[in-house]
């Protein structure tokens, strides 16, 4: 996921900068590899829960586990997943449902015989 990471000496200057930084960031960050690394985030806490992350949220919005704030993490990740999941199969319907015009072909005019 897109990041930022400053020291003292690197930290930006103003705002515009700080936003324009994190603009080249994110327009190259890549939507597959955010969802990988929330995918490997959700399998920890599937697996230290031993809980789908489904059920986790299911549960987790129905007030029936507590707040700690793992499960607060584990469902703003799965928020993520879900997001990103949407984001890209949006972006792969758009360029799989490409329009074309269907292709018509004129009939060539027939020639008439020449006159002998």
């Amino acid at each position: 996921m897109p990041t930022l990471s400053y020291t003292e000496d690197t930290r930006p200057k103003s705002s515009e900068e700080f936003q324009r930084r994190w603009a080249e960031v994110v327009a190259n960050s890549n939507p597959i590899d955010d969802l990988l690394e929330v995918a490997a985030e959700l399998r920890c806490f599937e697996t230290k829960y031993e809980m789908s992350s489904k059920d986790f949220c299911r549960r987790f919005n129905a007030g029936e586990i507590g707040d700690d704030f793992d499960f607060f993490d584990w469902n703003a990740s799965y928020r993520m997943y879900l997001s990103l999941r949407k984001a890209i199969d949006a972006a792969l319907m758009r360029s799989a449902v490409v329009y074309t015009a269907p292709i018509t072909t004129q009939k060539e005019p027939e020639l008439e015989p020449a006159p002998a």
